[in-house]
């Protein structure tokens, strides 16, 4: 009788699973055909039969998504950390993760932390101010919180119920403080050390991705991986479809980059012009637009 199972680590050819049922962790290794034919990723919903005392992966189940770098599979959505003050939001690498979002079917989520330097700095109140106008105009939903004063993590944590959560989030935002906090009350009941003596693999043999259970059905994805990605599979020609801001647009070519055109065919850039689009968000779009156009000439030509 086949065991349902989610895969939370990978340790060379074993893989450690969370079982649905009951949240226990073990220790599994794949059939020869399973390898063959699936990748087996961090994230992957498996089918497990049990031998004895060993068990086996006898198949994959079909996957929401799955992503390269890193190697992961079915995200439901991604926290995007975003610190007020330093470092300052940078904001190509936030359309970044939306774009990588949309084209994934991930829900991004905006985390802005640090939200206590906001009364004594200026220039925090206008990026908090600026996040808050753009971003929640195109329909993503922004948490607040204090990794430092513990302001707001509860909040975040009901956000993650039920989920498969990746955190992403440049050097110095305040994601690793964020993670610790909301696993200070995980249930995992396996911990890395221990995985190791059972698989008999050392601590640091490990790739480098980690899903935590912090309740039944929630997991959090602890990965460096995030942090400064390329969008490495995103097609130039595509980009247009992840900004909600352009649905609306009436341009006169059903192709319109919104790029190179002029405002005469551009609906895009006429209310970018007028306000209705923002500005920043915009020319952001067509720097993306111009570097993934540049890797894929550099690819195909």
């Amino acid at each position: 009788m086949d065991i349902l199972g989610k895969v939370i680590r990978i340790d060379l050819d074993i893989y450690i699973i969370n079982i649905e049922k009951t949240n226990d962790i073990i220790a599994a290794k794949a059939r020869g055909n399973v390898k063959k034919r699936d990748s087996i990723y961090v994230g992957d919903v498996v089918n497990i039969q049990k031998t004895n005392s060993d068990y086996m992966i006898t198949s994959v189940i079909n996957r929401k998504n799955v992503l390269i770098r890193p190697p992961v599979s079915n995200i439901d959505q991604m926290i995007i950390v975003v610190s007020i003050g330093a470092p300052q939001p940078d904001y190509i690498l936030l359309d970044k993760q939306i774009d990588l979002c949309v084209a994934k079917n991930i829900t991004p989520i905006i985390c802005i932390n640090k939200i206590d330097l906001v009364k004594d700095d200026l220039k925090a109140k206008e990026d908090l101010e600026y996040i808050k106008k753009t971003y929640e105009k195109i329909g993503i939903k922004i948490v607040y919180v204090s990794a430092k004063e513990n302001t707001g993590i509860d909040n975040l944590k009901k956000l993650l119920i039920d989920m498969t959560s990746a955190f992403s989030g440049n050097s110095g935002v305040g994601k690793s403080s964020i993670t610790k906090a909301i696993l200070k009350s995980s249930p995992q009941r396996l911990e890395i050390g221990d995985i190791g003596k059972k698989t008999k693999r050392g601590r640091h043999t490990t790739k480098s991705v980690n899903l935590y259970t912090i309740s039944e059905n929630s997991y959090i994805l602890d990965t460096p991986g995030f942090s400064s990605y390329e969008l490495y599979d995103i097609d130039h020609r595509n980009l247009r479809e992840y900004y909600p801001e352009f649905s609306n647009c009436n341009c006169s070519y059903s192709d319109c980059a919104h790029v190179v055109e002029s405002s005469n065919v551009c609906d895009v850039k006429r209310k970018v012009k007028s306000g209705l689009i923002d500005n920043g968000r915009y020319e952001r779009y067509v720097y993306i637009y111009n570097k993934l156009k540049e890797n894929y000439d550099r690819r195909y030509k």
